[in-house]
Order: C-alpha cells, then structure tokens, then sequence
C-alpha cells in the first residue's frame, strides 16, 4: 500500500518541494522605515542615478490606444 502511495504521489511532492524552495529563495524587495519609492520622467536622471547607486532601472511603458 505504501508503495502505491508513494509512487503515485511522489512527483506531485517532488513538484511542491522545488515550488517551496523556489519561494522561500526569492528575495523580496525590503524598504527601510519611512524610505517611500522615487519615480523619475528622465532616463538621463535615472540612468545616473543607478549608475551611483549600482541599482537596476526599471522602466514602466503604456499607452491608451
């Protein structure tokens, strides 16, 4: 009986443990007390910006049509 079990079930198992590991491995984007996001209009200013810092840019586009 165990080995049924157990072979039908250990893929989904398998499956979950690497979901789980992935999760817990991610780094989450932790601001300091007060510290808010600053949105900037220029890719000059930004690209400076993470150029001193060494932060990634990240750039938001869209339109209405």
């Amino acid at each position: 009986m165990f080995y049924f079990v157990f072979h039908r079930y250990s893929s989904y198992a398998a499956g979950l443990a690497v979901l789980l590991l992935m999760a817990v491995s991610l780094p989450l984007p932790v601001l300091a007390e007060g510290e808010k996001v600053q949105w900037g209009k220029s890719i000059e200013d930004a690209t400076k910006q993470a150029a001193e810092t060494g932060k990634p840019i990240m750039m938001d586009f869209y339109t209405d049509r």
